[in-house]
């Protein structure tokens, strides 16, 4: 049985409908292969119309399934044009939320850590020093990813494998995290009938759904040349071959949505198999001003909207043989206004410690607030703002260090630094090996993750 039955026929029907939607001319909309050097002109002008709309309406991005994490994953992957201070807005937000909240944004929804570190990583940020947090520690405690049902596995896969990110061995977890689990646990959720024919996924029952199938693609994509992956994945196009209506749309719980044909478009995106009538079916949610619906004629509705973009993204990406819309090993860092500033991190006996300033890199040598590291490292501190002096005390341990003088003091004692105490973005950052060596510690530089880790 051939898996994706050809529709030509509904194809052409959709593709003319969604040019009729967006009044481009019949030569602007050409079927599109992998690999072509220029999009498709319909679904471009679609992605700059609806990036303008969430910049609009989402102007302050904070961690939420609407109105977040979304909106920087459909913005950055579409490579809408976007102000930089938009991203680290939203970024400081996160900072802001993980220290409100000691680090654990919640103890049951683990797709929230997955999100968040899926934007983070689209905006080409450092997922593993967050505000001194390391987010993919939570991902490593298997019972917690799986509370949710599938829906955890799914999408931790999908994080940990958007950047190729190694899973951390946490101390304390009774199940650490593999690959292997995630994807086992995806494949023994496939529904069985009630006749014993395989095929398809679902929150519950024994009835396919489109939308939790498409999302089971997405995340088993990378591994379809595994044989077992494989022949689940055929089960599940054969599935959404069956459920699709007519005009390529989807239905969940008997009615048509914009979200179940979005996951469709991902998933299919990123098996490089064209879906043409699916984003025909999808563009006729969209609303003039950029916006798009969740059922036909229900209003605007940002969760759709977002989504919309997103999957916009993917499959303008399969268009042009870009990297799929969750492979982001083709993102950069994002760039610091003071040396390394998004990517050095600091732990002390195997903890992270956390930042107000990010660490910075000056001449090589690696600087940090002086409040937070002596605070960490147990000592007490005190600040001369005339000399601009600063002082730590721990036990019979006296360091003193002067805003610009490349000597500092250890008991009164002399000693040269390689470079001064300085002032970054309001805070007194000192030399952190020479802290924790006066400090009687011992200090390493990891380079193959820019981290500077001390043992007392």
């Amino acid at each position: 049985m051939k898996i994706i039955r050809e529709r030509k026929k509904k194809m052409i029907c959709g593709v003319l409908s969604l040019l009729l939607l967006l009044g481009m001319p019949s030569a602007a909309f050409a079927s599109g292969t992998a690999g072509m050097n220029s999009t498709n002109a319909a679904v471009t002008t679609a992605l700059n119309k609806t990036s303008k709309y969430i910049l609009s309406n989402v102007t302050n991005p904070v961690i939420s399934s609407i109105g977040g994490e979304w909106s920087m994953i459909g913005l950055s992957r579409s490579g809408a044009d976007v102000p930089k201070s938009y991203y680290d807005k939203y970024y400081s937000n996160v900072v802001s939320e993980l220290k409100e909240k000691n680090g654990t944004l919640t103890s049951v929804k683990y797709t929230e850590y997955s999100r968040v570190i899926l934007a983070l990583t689209a905006i080409g940020r450092d997922v593993t020093n967050v505000g001194g947090y390391n987010l993919l520690e939570k991902l490593a405690d298997f019972n917690s990813v799986k509370k949710q049902g599938i829906n955890g596995p799914i999408f931790a896969l999908i994080a940990l494998d958007s950047k190729d990110y190694s899973i951390p061995q946490v101390s304390g977890v009774p199940v650490q995290t593999t690959r292997e689990m995630l994807i086992d646990y995806i494949l023994n959720e496939e529904i069985t009938d009630a006749n014993g024919v395989k095929g398809g996924f679902s929150l519950g029952g024994d009835t396919p759904d489109p939308d939790i199938t498409g999302m089971a693609l997405q995340a088993l994509a990378s591994y379809k040349d595994q044989p077992k992956v494989k022949a689940v994945i055929d089960r599940a196009l054969a599935v959404l071959d069956s459920l699709e209506e007519k005009n390529g749309g989807f239905s969940t719980w008997g009615a048509e949505t914009s979200e179940s044909i979005i996951q469709v478009i991902i998933g299919k995106s990123a098996l490089n198999i064209d879906c043409a009538d699916n984003v025909s079916a999808l563009m006729s949610y969209a609303v003039a001003d950029g916006s798009f619906w969740h059922t036909p004629g229900g209003g605007s509705d940002m969760m759709a909207t977002e989504q919309s973009l997103y999957a916009l993204a993917a499959y303008e990406r399969y268009l042009d043989g870009k990297k799929p819309l969750y492979d982001m090993s083709d993102v950069t860092a994002a760039s610091g206004s003071a040396g390394e500033t998004n990517t050095i991190k600091a732990t002390l006996n195997g903890e992270y410690i956390t930042f107000d300033q990010a660490p910075v890199n000056l001449n090589g040598r690696i600087l940090v607030p002086m409040r937070a590291i002596f605070t960490a490292m147990g000592a007490e501190i005190s600040w001369d703002p005339t000399t601009k002096t600063v002082t730590g005390t721990k036990g019979d341990k006296v360091i003193v260090l002067t805003v610009g003088s490349s000597i500092a003091r250890i008991n009164g004692q002399e000693k040269a630094l390689d470079v001064p105490a300085t002032i970054i973005g309001s805070r007194t950052m000192v030399p952190i090996r020479f802290i924790g060596e006066s400090l009687d510690a011992d200090v390493d530089w990891v380079p193959e993750t820019k981290t500077v880790t001390i043992v007392q």
